[in-house]
């Protein structure tokens, strides 16, 4: 039999065809290369992913399997894992403008929609440097510990979160006994844990409705299936429109992160051994975000019209215009180094991060998410890499239009207020859950061992910055009533006295004595009766818009 030849170029055609299929298969939105789904995320103006993005994640399952499509990184290639946030687009700046080079720094980014998926793809060395809201991050402690360390701060939410309730309800500690709606695990669960804390409230208070999507959590509220929802910009301001355009003032915003402007900050994470092994690419790193956030901040009519085309070309924010740039940069604080070093105590003596972490980590115990061991020195945040550029003055933002780019935190100014005015110029946020305040007896002088409690009212204030304080003390039946009031009043200015030497700003706080008007046990007989009537309250009230 004669030998049978091979054709070549049969073979070769044939190969091109079957790679032809295999390239008009992932075309064809099936998968992506750059690490999501093919489907464009929707950009829905806060930069969230219009599908409900990472708060979607449950974390008692396993991670989806995207990353398997991330290009791996090649020779000194640093690789950055991006969500659709619109705090991490200065890196496409930093792309476009070149700063990355100008560091010597060979940059790509990865689009990676779900904060599970990042976060594993980090732990493995598929991407070095990923973007992740604090609450998000701690959650993943327990599976990816030491996978990442915190190198700075990449912006705060300030807006774009926040509760949307039945106008019947009243105030946070209305909440109670309601059914609320969120999107479980992810960062509306941790905001809901955060306000059920501040008044003393548990999930065993509500009626909970955990949805897998923020779509579904809108129409709870539309329906009223549930009277409290917690949402996110633009979602909760269109379904507030909405169903109000229905059903005139039938929904309201009951509190946005506006009004908690450390609550949820986004942090820039890279991978510890790559850290600890690639300084000079970390650094290069955070001196092409820098240089990027710089540019935004100090530019913002051009960065924003260069961002909607940067990322319509993309395809992973949906369609977007500059207005919607703009609109979505009002809803968040944009950090510039200077930011993060004031924030990390390399600029002042006052580390906000710990603070910020610690209350975190506190809020996520508090009702069970983190039930295992947790405490700052095994985070492994790194000041080090901040530090080093401290001293480059091109980084570093100079004086800024503040009504544009809401780059400077400004001390509110408050007008000052009596007994009568603050109920006429304000409306209640919420009565704070806090120990009792015990006084020397019949005098107006407050124990020591009370002390940390007005401490826990200090950080209470600095934590919502933007609210007034009313501290009402009140007495038992025991003594006149002349006697009683003067006696709370003087109870209540003494609290008053205390946090005004520590800095809170004196308009802020009116001082109430009530005696024995409001007893909460009118016939206070017994020693506990006349206990619960001797209290000290305090309420948190904020302007109400004109």
């Amino acid at each position: 039999m004669g030998e049978r030849r091979i054709k070549w170029g049969n073979v070769i055609i044939f190969l091109l065809i079957i790679a032809a299929g295999i390239a008009a298969y992932f075309s064809s939105g099936q998968f992506s290369s750059r690490g999501g789904k093919g489907e464009p995320v929707t950009f829905d103006k806060s930069g969230k992913d219009g599908k409900g993005g990472d708060d979607e994640f449950d974390f008692d399952k396993e991670p989806l399997v995207w990353d398997d499509y991330i290009i791996p990184p090649s020779g000194d290639e640093f690789i950055m894992g991006l969500d659709s946030w619109i705090g991490g687009t200065p890196v496409l700046i930093g792309l476009n403008r070149e700063y990355n080079r100008d560091y010597g720094l060979d940059l790509r980014v990865e689009y990676i929609h779900a904060d599970a998926d990042r976060i594993k793809a980090l732990a493995e060395g598929k991407i070095h440097a990923t973007e992740m809201s604090l609450p998000s991050f701690m959650r993943f402690q327990e599976q990816y510990s030491g996978a990442g360390i915190i190198v700075g701060i990449t912006d705060f939410s300030r807006g774009a979160d926040g509760i949307v309730a039945k106008t019947e309800v009243k105030d946070i500690n209305d909440i109670e006994d309601r059914r609320v709606s969120y999107v479980k695990n992810g960062t509306g669960k941790f905001i809901l844990n955060k306000f059920l804390r501040l008044v003393g409230l548990r999930y065993q208070d509500i009626e909970p409705i955990e949805r897998e999507s923020m779509t579904e959590v809108i129409e709870d509220l539309r329906r009223g299936t549930a009277d409290v929802i917690v949402s996110w910009s633009p979602d909760m301001n269109i379904a507030i429109n909405e169903i109000n355009a229905a059903r005139p003032d039938s929904v309201k915003m009951l509190i946005t992160t506006k009004e908690v402007p450390n609550l949820i900050p986004t942090m820039l994470v890279v991978n510890k051994d790559y850290a600890m092994n690639n300084t000079d690419k970390v650094e290069s790193f955070l001196k092409t975000w820098y240089a990027s956030s710089k540019y935004i901040l100090g530019r913002p009519e051009k960065a924003y019209g260069k961002l909607a085309e940067l990322m319509n070309e993309c395809q992973e924010y949906g369609e977007v215009s500059k207005a919607d740039v703009e609109e979505s940069f009002r809803d968040v604080k944009l950090m510039s180094l200077n930011d993060n070093l004031s924030y990390f105590g390399l600029s002042t003596e006052d580390n906000k991060v710990d603070l910020i972490i610690d209350d975190t980590v506190e809020t996520w115990k508090r009702y069970g998410d983190l039930d295992f061991d947790f405490t700052i020195p095994e985070l492994m945040y790194d000041r080090l890499f901040l530090a080093e550029m401290g001293g480059d003055d091109e980084l570093l933002v100079g004086v800024l239009d503040t009504e544009t780019t809401g780059s400077t935190d400004e001390e509110k100014e408050f007008e000052k207020q009596d007994e009568k005015s603050i109920e006429e110029n304000t409306e209640k946020v919420a009565k704070v859950d806090i120990p009792p305040v015990y006084y020397d007896s019949g005098k107006a002088t407050v124990k020591a061992e009370s002390l940390p409690v007005l401490d826990e009212v200090l950080e209470i204030l600095s934590q919502f910055p933007e609210y007034y304080l009313i501290v009402d003390a009140h007495t038992d039946s025991v003594g006149s009533d002349k006697f009683n009031k003067l006696l709370s009043q003087n109870r209540a200015s003494e609290v008053k006295k205390y946090l005004v030497q520590h800095g809170v700003n004196e308009n802020r706080i009116v001082a109430r004595g009530w005696g024995e008007e409001r007893l909460l046990v009118p016939n206070d007989v017994s020693e506990e009766d006349k206990a619960k009537n001797r209290r000290t309250e305090f309420v948190l009230t904020r302007e109400v818009e004109q």
